[in-house]
């Protein structure tokens, strides 16, 4: 049974460092973008990435790094001039390579997109398609950075709500201390911290 108690504790905060980071941090970033116009400069697929797939321990996959070159340009900054190859006139902006959402925010390598199913190849067709979508250069489209760090910008944002992340805390925060409140309860009623308590 003690073992009971340290196991629903252990649950909680293992659920707010995964809540933490998959929701909180994105959100949290999300409250900070800005929308931008980005228009595509260079579109490259460079060498495979491997990765943790999330279909076992000890599932390992492949991707190609998509890098996606663009100028986002925002009226509330200053902006330089380029010349964009291809484009046939000057564009104005700023550098950055785009990736699909915030989260993706500071990768190693910074790649737009990471698939990581369990086949290498179905990964693949997954980066192409990104790429055919999104990578075409002089495309233009609606983007969001962060006025912090120009490096990344998101093409889309998710758990833009800041109630996302109050979720993501609170919910594991509380079930942590309902468990050991719960824990001390049944331990000062049946002493189980006695060597002659009920418990073993």
């Amino acid at each position: 049974m003690r073992w009971l108690l340290a196991f629903v504790p252990i649950v909680g905060a293992i659920a707010l460092v995964v809540a933490g980071i998959v929701v909180a941090r994105p959100a949290l970033t999300a409250l900070r973008l800005r929308e931008a116009e980005c228009t595509v400069t260079s579109s490259s697929i460079s060498a495979d990435v491997t990765c943790k797939c999330p279909l076992g321990r000890n599932c390992r996959s492949t991707f190609p790094c998509l890098e996606i070159a663009v100028l986002y340009s925002d009226k509330g900054r200053n902006s330089a001039t380029y010349n964009v190859s291809g484009m046939g006139h000057n564009t104005t902006g700023h550098r950055s390579l785009l990736v699909d959402t915030q989260g993706l925010f500071g990768r190693t390598p910074q790649c737009a997109v990471r698939p990581c199913g369990k086949s290498a190849d179905d990964n693949s067709k997954e980066v192409t398609g990104y790429q055919e979508s999104w990578g075409t250069v002089g495309q233009q489209f609606p983007c969001f950075y962060d006025p912090d760090n120009d490096a990344e910008v998101s093409r889309t944002v998710i758990f833009s709500s800041k109630w996302a992340a109050f979720h993501a805390l609170f919910w594991p925060v509380l079930l942590i201390f309902l468990s050991l409140a719960a824990a001390y309860f049944i331990c000062y009623r049946f002493h189980c911290w006695c060597d002659d308590g009920i418990w073993p």
